[in-house]
């Protein structure tokens, strides 16, 4: 704890912290910094929220890339998730909705897997990102989907809309067969055969 109360204090703007988490990506401390920080945030710190607002626009932008800035950019979006909230949540999908160049898989993934952790989710817009023509964005509102449906999120009146919306669902740059039909698979089974399903997704 220390170490973070020596060094913060030192950081006055949103820019200064972002270098400082730059360079200090690989330092042992820095996932227990990221925790302090999403605290800090959700006790409404100004500078915790415009460091994350410009984070986003960085990444929107290309300047903060998966390809050499993987672990902040990971690091900035498991904050987004655990602050939970709903500013917090509009950041994350804005994200998605804005990009205009694809990012790696494995980071698509994270940042769909991690839609489920929010306390409120809109089923209508993660739908309508699946439904869009863009495969990329397309592919994240799927795993996003996905996920909220493993979780039991899904509210009882939508799951009819859902399971017609994947049966009728392809998208043939991604390879995502598999993953809708397990899905589908589990909105029809008994809640007695979850664990089932869960093994069957990650195998």
């Amino acid at each position: 704890m220390s170490k973070i109360a020596l060094t913060l204090p030192s950081v006055q703007t949103p820019s200064e912290l972002m270098d400082f988490l730059k360079k200090e990506s690989e330092n042992p401390n820095f996932d227990l910094w990221l925790d302090q920080l999403s605290e800090r945030a959700r006790s409404g710190d100004k500078l915790v929220w415009s460091f994350l607002y410009q984070a986003i626009r960085e990444a929107d932008s290309g300047r903060l890339s998966w390809g050499f800035h993987k672990r902040l950019l990971s690091g900035i979006f498991h904050m987004l998730s655990r602050i939970g909230d709903s500013q917090s949540y509009r950041l994350f999908i804005n994200y998605v909705k804005s990009l205009d160049r694809t990012i790696p898989t494995g980071a698509l993934e994270l940042i769909g897997d991690l839609i489920p952790t929010f306390k409120e989710i809109d089923i209508d817009e993660i739908i309508s990102i699946s439904s869009l023509n863009d495969p990329f964005k397309s592919a994240f509102g799927i795993y996003a989907l996905a996920q909220i449906v493993l979780e039991d999120r899904i509210p009882e009146e939508k799951i009819e809309q859902v399971k017609a919306f994947l049966r009728d669902y392809h998208n043939p740059n991604y390879y995502l067969d598999h993953l809708v039909e397990r899905t589908l698979e589990f909105l029809e089974r008994d809640n007695s055969d979850i664990l089932a399903f869960v093994e069957q997704l990650a195998s």
